[in-house]
C-alpha cells in the first residue's frame, strides 16, 4: 500500500474519531467532561493536520502544515483547556441538568445533522471520491452538532465550548476540502479564537461573581 493510501485512511480514520468526539460532547452533562472532550477533539485536529503537514514537507518542501499543528497543540490542547479548567473551577456550576431537549433527543438529532450533511454534500460537483466525501461530511457535521450543542446547553461554558466546536468543524472543513491553507489565515484564526476565549472567560467568571451562576438565563434578571 502506497503512503498516499496510508495517509488517506489515517485521515479517515481521524475524520471519523473527531466527529466521535462531537457525539460524546453532546452526551455529557458535566462541565469538566466538555472540556477534556474539547481537548481530545482538537489533539485529533492537531495529528490531522500534522499528517497533512508531513506530506506536504516531503512532497513539496513546505512547513507551514507542521507550524499548524504546533499552534493547535500549543492553543487548543493546552492552554485554551487549561484556561477554561481555570474558570470552571471558580464556578458554582459543575454539572448541567437543565436542556432545551433531553440528552438522547439531542444525540438522535446529531444522527440526523450527519444524515442531512451527507445528502447535502453529495449533490455538490468536484465531491466524488468516497474518502473524500466522508471526510468532508464528518467535518461539516462537526460544525452541525457545534451548533447544536451550543443552544442546547444553557450554562456560558457550555456555550463556549460550543463555539469553539464550530470553529473546529470549520476549520477541518477547510482542512479536509483544500488540503491546505494559507498559513496567515491559520495565524489570523488563532488569533481571533484566543481573543474570543479570553473575554469569554472573563464575561463568564464575572457572570458566577455577580449572579452566582453562570445559567445564561439569568442574565433575564438584567431587564428593567
Amino acid at each position: 500500500m502506497s503512503n498516499l493510501a496510508v495517509n488517506s485512511n489515517l485521515l479517515e480514520t481521524l475524520s471519523v474519531l473527531i466527529l466521535l468526539s462531537s457525539f460524546v460532547l453532546m452526551a455529557s452533562k458535566r462541565i469538566n467532561s466538555y472540556i477534556k472532550t474539547f481537548r481530545i477533539q482538537s489533539f485529533l485536529i492537531a495529528l490531522a493536520a500534522g499528517i497533512m503537514g508531513l506530506r506536504s514537507l516531503i512532497s513539496e518542501g513546505r512547513w507551514d502544515f507542521l507550524v499548524v499543528c504546533l499552534l493547535i497543540m500549543i492553543f487548543k490542547v493546552l492552554y485554551i483547556p487549561n484556561m477554561l479548567s481555570k474558570t470552571y473551577k471558580n464556578v458554582s456550576y459543575k454539572v448541567e441538568k437543565d436542556f432545551i431537549l433531553n440528552i438522547p433527543i439531542l444525540v438522535l438529532l446529531c444522527c440526523g445533522l450527519v444524515v442531512f450533511s451527507y445528502f447535502t454534500l453529495t449533490g455538490v460537483d468536484g465531491l466524488s471520491q468516497d474518502v473524500l466525501n466522508l471526510q468532508l461530511v464528518n467535518a461539516v457535521s462537526v460544525i452541525w452538532i457545534g451548533l447544536l450543542f451550543m443552544i442546547s446547553r444553557k450554562k456560558a461554558i457550555g456555550q463556549i465550548i460550543g463555539f469553539l466546536v464550530i470553529e473546529n468543524g470549520l476549520y477541518i472543513t477547510a482542512m479536509y476540502s483544500t488540503q491546505e491553507m494559507p498559513f496567515i489565515v491559520d495565524l489570523g484564526i488563532f488569533i481571533d479564537l484566543l481573543t474570543f476565549v479570553l473575554i469569554m472567560g472573563v464575561m463568564t467568571f464575572r457572570i458566577n461573581e455577580k449572579f452566582e451562576s453562570i445559567d445564561t438565563d439569568q442574565l433575564n434578571n438584567l431587564k428593567g
